[in-house]
């Protein structure tokens, strides 16, 4: 079982360093066989690197799929492009053989990324990790003192601010506001309105009577 450092660590590293990427995409699944010799052509390189440490490789890191990630600690880029460029090394038939059976054919997809990182321009935290990434190329310190923030491990600070995992930072972003609950009230509702229950009465009267049979009624009322 792998131990794990069960406290907050940080990373430490002296002098300036390299992280560089590099994996690989499997594009066309039914092409995977086609695959295996390129991934036995990184083990093979990264084997050559950990056992002689004068290349220049500090550590690395990798993660499998269907496009691989491998993260490469090393000393210096100097290191890193003299190895890319020696002949008596696992680079240079490997990256000659892809260019000849691939090359840009899309089967698969290679990438790489380069980091010259300044002495003191990084931070690494770790909690309840075995030795990994950074804290493994380098060393790790406990998270302490100036070790204590990230502002502090970029020495932008004496690392006195306040981490983010202290109960009066979670309290200040995260919490709600109180708000009074809304008052509900319990009486019945009631209308202000009257309504009359009494059937409607129309004061026009409307007759039913045709035009000229009103007009004789109406004269004979007048003369009595």
């Amino acid at each position: 079982m792998v131990q794990t450092i069960n406290q907050r660590v940080a990373a430490k590293i002296e002098g300036d360093f390299v992280v560089f990427l590099i994996g690989a995409r499997l594009n066309r699944r039914w092409k995977f066989l086609s695959f295996i010799p390129i991934a036995r052509a990184m083990s093979r390189m990264v084997g050559e690197l950990e056992a002689n440490r004068d290349h220049g490789m500090l550590h690395v890191e990798m993660w499998s799929g269907r496009t691989t990630v491998m993260v490469q600690y090393w000393r210096s880029f100097e290191h890193l492009h003299a190895y890319a460029r020696m002949r008596d090394a696992q680079h240079l038939p490997a990256w000659a053989d892809f260019n000849r059976r691939i090359g840009s054919n899309g089967d698969f997809g290679i990438w790489h990324e380069t980091f010259m990182v300044k002495a003191g321009q990084y931070e690494g935290f770790y909690n309840n990790m075995p030795e990994f990434g950074l804290a493994k190329a380098g060393e790790w310190v406990p998270a302490a003192g100036k070790q204590n923030t990230a502002k502090g491990r970029l020495q932008l600070s004496d690392g006195s601010d306040e981490p983010v995992y202290e109960e009066s930072v979670l309290t200040r972003h995260f919490a709600t506001p109180e708000t009074s609950p809304p008052v509900i009230s319990t009486e019945p509702e009631t209308n202000s309105s009257v309504i009359s229950t009494e059937p409607e009465t129309n004061s026009s009267v409307i007759s039913t009577e045709p035009e000229g049979r009103l007009e004789k009624s109406l004269a004979r009322e007048a003369v009595v």
